[in-house]
Parts: C-alpha cells; structure tokens; sequence
C-alpha cells in the first residue's frame, strides 16, 4: 500500500527493511502456511459487517436497500509465456487484438456506497487447459458459481448486472430462481419475441417509428429510448422490458434488457451505469495496488498476490467510507488513491521522525543506514 514503485517481487522485497530475499516472499506466496480461505472469508465478513451498518442508517432514512452484483472481466496483460494459465485474450479496448495475459472474472458488490470485490477467479482459455490438463470452465460457468454461491445480505433487493457476454438461459434462471432481478446489455442479434413476433434487436430497430423514441437524461447526458410496452420474451423464455437506447449525438445503439418489468427507462439506464463501479475498481487496482504487476510463474502464487491486493483494497475502501462520514461537507468526495497518498505521506513521516530520533541518540549516517536499509 505504501510501496511507490512496481508492486513485484522484487519491489516488494525492497519494501521490507529486513535484509530477506526475494525469495522468502515468493515461498511466503506460493507455499503459504497462512489459511487462504480464512484470509478470504475474513475479508469479506468485514467488509460485509460495514455494509450491514450502512444499510441499518439507510433504513433509518425511510430508504429502500439495493444491492448490485456485477459480473465482469479484465485482462491483465503480461509479457512471461512461461506463466500458469497465461494464454493470447481478445482485448476489446484494443480492437479485438490478441494480448497475452491472464483474464479475471470478477463479482463486484455495490451496496450503500460500498463497492467490493465480492469473489474472482482466473478464467483459462480451453486451449490452454488441454495443454496443461487443467478443468475448463467457461466465462459464464465461473459467473454462475459465484451468484449461486453469493448469500445475499439481509433485507435487500439484490439487482444482478453484466455485459451482453454474460446474459444466459441459465443465469437468468439462477437470478428468478433465487428472486434477483437482471439488468444486463445484450447483441443486435439476439432475438426477442413481441406478440406473435420473432425477430433480432437490430431488426425491432430498423422499424420502430421514430414518434415511439423518447426523450430522457441521466447524468447531465440525454438518451433516445424506445421501450416495449406490450409483454416481450426471449428465446429462453424469459419476460424482460427491453430498452433500445442511444446517447443524442451517438450514432450506435445499444440494447438492455430488464427483468423487473416495473422500470421506467430512465430507472434502468440509472441502474445499468452504477456497473461502471466494476471499472473504477479495475483501474484503481491495477494502477495503485499491483493487480498487474506480478510476474510469478506459479498460479497459486499468482492467485495469493491478488488475494493481498484484495485485502489492501477492502482496507482501503472501508477507510474512504469512514472519511466520507467523518467530513463536514455533504459533497466531500474521496478516492482510494486518496487515502493510499495519504499513508504513503504518513509513512514517510515516520520514516524521518525515526531517522531525526536516531541521530539525537547520537548514531552516525552509516549506522541509520546499517539499521535502517540492511
């Protein structure tokens, strides 16, 4: 967390005035003798005991607790081809390029200003799992374990949210099965059923009049909307509210489907952009807290490194929401970074203060060094 430079081994090692070996941090990661599934379980009770109290004083608020679960994936590109479970991803910020690197699947829980990685887990391309002889689980598979495994905190509307790669016969069930509601983009080509009327998104496009857009605006943006108002399914058989959508000024449309079908279109547009929350955490991860800088060979080690970079997060995020608390004003606003520079600030001053105490003892430069940088 204090750290400024990359967050390696050898970085790290650097950071603890020892005098160890790099070494003994990567045995320390890849042989753990420390519990890895209490450390998780740990971690998440807290930061689930802080949500809990958040949503006791909303509550005291006359407000409705709603808790969003999102499901998405980052690639974290790497240079090492000798790495467990590295293999070329399709990156979508780079126009579909091939990237070496590992993919995360992620369930991101956002919950009265909260907003935390609730479960992740490295997805590995089917290729690489029949070189190695590794089990395969697709994309969408390792979504469903982590809704199916997700216990919802208690008195809450849980609103399960992903991209058009996630939305499946079988999630969808999941969520009706377990009472979520889905909020979730999905292709032109899908296709939706309207009355005795079968055809793909794009094609329901190409004929809607344009007297049935309307007009709404979110975030200081205004969007053309259409939405169905007779009763809609999809190929699997799920009711949905659909929404068609683009921003004014924006050629391209985009397409989400609802299964709560009380929404307006403005409520779904609203909750549909608090999943950018999962994209604020990727950055914030990987570029302050070292989610891409491991270049460790082994996955077991590889996984233990982000563990702790989970934890550093959860400590991080708790400390920014006692911040907000604790500012006068109403509009104070605090990013993880921000409470990062500030220990980083509070490190280095003890750091001095230990050096100034040192040399009223009356140590030379060499000693302080000797003790301090060994």
């Amino acid at each position: 967390m204090i750290y400024l430079g990359a967050k390696n081994l050898s970085g790290l090692s650097r950071a603890i005035p020892d005098g160890r070996h790099e070494c003994n941090l990567y045995r320390f990661l890849s042989k753990p003798k420390w519990d890895v599934e209490q450390v998780k379980k740990t971690r998440l009770k807290l930061l689930n005991r802080k949500a809990r109290r958040a949503l006791e004083a909303m509550r005291r608020k006359d407000k409705t607790p709603r808790v969003y679960l999102i499901i998405d994936d980052s690639l974290v590109e790497k240079t090492g081809k000798k790495m467990e479970g590295v293999a070329k991803h399709r990156s979508h910020k780079d126009q579909n390029k091939p990237i070496l690197g590992h993919v995360w699947v992620t369930a991101q829980l956002v919950v009265a200003g909260y907003s935390y990685p609730l479960d992740w887990e490295v997805y590995r391309r089917q290729a690489e799992c029949n070189l190695t002889g590794a089990v395969f689980i697709s994309k969408p598979d390792i979504a469903y374990k982590m809704i199916e495994a997700y216990n919802p905190l208690p008195d809450t509307q849980t609103v399960v949210m992903t991209d058009s790669w996630y939305v499946s016969k079988n999630i969808l069930a999941l969520c009706k099965r377990r009472d979520f509601h889905f909020i979730g983009a999905v292709k032109s080509n899908r296709k939706l059923k309207i009355g005795s009327h079968n055809q793909q998104f794009k094609n329901w496009m190409a004929v809607l009049p344009k007297s049935g857009l309307e007009r709404v605006k979110v975030k200081n943006n205004h969007y053309k909307v259409w939405t169905n108002t007779h009763n809609a399914t999809l190929s699997c058989g799920q009711a949905v509210k659909i929404l068609i959508n683009r921003r004014v000024g924006v050629k391209k449309w985009h397409y989400l489907i609802s299964t709560d079908l009380t929404l307006s279109p403005q409520s779904i547009l609203e909750r549909y952009f608090i999943r950018w929350e999962v994209e604020n955490f990727y950055r914030a991860a990987k570029q302050i807290l070292g989610w891409s800088d491991y270049q460790m060979r082994g996955l077991t080690a590889i996984e233990n490194h982000v563990l702790l970079m989970m934890v550093t997060h959860a400590y991080l995020e708790i400390q920014r929401q006692e911040a907000l608390e604790q500012a006068p004003e109403d509009n104070a606003h605090f990013t993880l970074g921000d409470l990062q520079r500030q220990h980083q600030r509070l490190a280095q001053r003890s750091t001095i203060a230990l050096v100034f105490a040192l040399t009223q003892q009356g140590l030379s430069l060499d000693d302080i060094y000797e003790r301090l940088a060994a």
